[in-house]
């Protein structure tokens, strides 16, 4: 999965776009109220519809992950790339990921929902992206029958969720924004008109690296024309007024930050130990020096890399063994070492 890698529109601002589908099916309870094993029928159900639509659209062999048959290293791993949801992590039996060819899109199957559709892509492409998770959902509808009502639309475990069952969102790059102190109040601004601000990990998490997500919230009557146009209108909005922030920012004081990043770039490129949280803090500073156009700093597929390979589940599978929480931070300081070093 190497969408992390591209420079796609709006990429000084927007890392990333992710459209998902939430669908249930028509004949079965919704997942809280399943038995283990209830779950993992509809679990193996799913899973031959999709090898199907795979073997047959694609011609290829299907990738399936079922994630009770997962290490913990594994799983925690697959819920810092963001490609399963740290919820899913709780009780893994019945629960799976399924992705398509490119692995840029995927289902999850027994997470809230049955089945939730996702296709992620690079930069702010909200309209490519809904187009594929969109294809994916309707060749999967001509194979399972979903919970739907002619009145309410496709029905959800959450209420928020019916109707379309669409949820866009965009991972966002904001230091300027969150020097300014203008989060918090956006924030509160956002929730009344219908979108979350969340931090990169969603719900109840804080601007992790300084990336937030910001998504749509309600569902229920309204298109998923309308949803796309509003949020892509809402998203050029904020990376309007991050550039802003960061001019304001830069020119207040050239010199104190341009030797805040290099003192940055600098602990990454040498520090011999590097935690987690460090590690984001830094990297969302060199980041901002690249966008700021400063000299000599690494390149824009580096820093992505970095900011999806530093957590404690990837540096382990990387690996290959557990390690202690010293011996992860040795390890993770020396991954970003090797990494800028033949970037700069």
């Amino acid at each position: 999965m190497t969408w992390y890698l591209e420079e796609g529109p709006e990429h000084d601002v927007v890392i990333s776009t992710r459209v998902r589908l939430a669908r249930n099916l028509g004949d079965t309870s919704f997942p809280w109220r399943l038995l283990p094993e209830e779950l993992e029928r509809v679990r193996d159900r799913v899973t031959d519809a999709f090898c199907d639509i795979v073997r047959n659209t694609y011609g290829q062999k299907s990738v399936v992950v079922e994630l009770d048959a997962l290490g913990d290293i594994e799983s925690r791993a697959l819920a810092e790339k963001r490609i399963i949801s740290h919820d899913m992590l709780k009780d893994t039996r019945g629960k799976s990921l399924l992705l398509y060819p490119g692995e840029s899109s995927g289902i999850l199957v027994n997470e809230e929902d049955h089945l939730r559709f996702y296709t992620i892509g690079a930069g702010l492409c909200l309209a490519e992206t809904a187009d594929c998770v969109i294809q994916c959902a309707a060749e999967m509808e001509k194979r399972l029958s979903f919970a739907k009502s002619e009145r309410l639309g496709y029905l959800t475990v959450c209420p928020t969720n019916t109707g379309t069952g669409m949820r866009a969102s965009a991972m966002l790059h904001v230091p300027g924004l969150i020097r300014a102190g203008i989060i918090k109040p956006l924030e509160a601004k956002l929730t009344k008109a219908g979108y979350a601000l969340r931090g990169a990990e969603g719900e109840g998490s804080e601007a992790y690296g300084d990336i937030i997500q910001l998504s749509n919230q309600v569902t229920l009557g309204v298109s998923e024309e309308q949803i796309l146009s509003d949020l892509d209108q809402l998203i050029h909005e904020v990376a309007h007024e991050e550039r802003k922030a960061r001019r304001i920012l830069y020119e207040n004081d050239m010199l104190a930050l341009e030797d805040e990043i290099g003192r940055a770039k600098g602990n990454l490129l040498f520090s011999r130990l590097m935690t987690t949280d460090e590690a984001m803090r830094l990297l969302s500073l060199v980041r901002l020096g690249r966008e700021l156009e400063l000299p000599n700093m690494p390149s824009y597929a580096v820093l992505q890399e970095l900011f999806v390979c530093v957590g404690e589940g990837v540096i382990q599978q990387a690996v290959g063994k557990p390690l202690d929480p010293r011996s992860r931070d040795e390890e993770r300081a020396r991954l970003i070492r090797k990494a800028l070093q033949s970037s700069v």
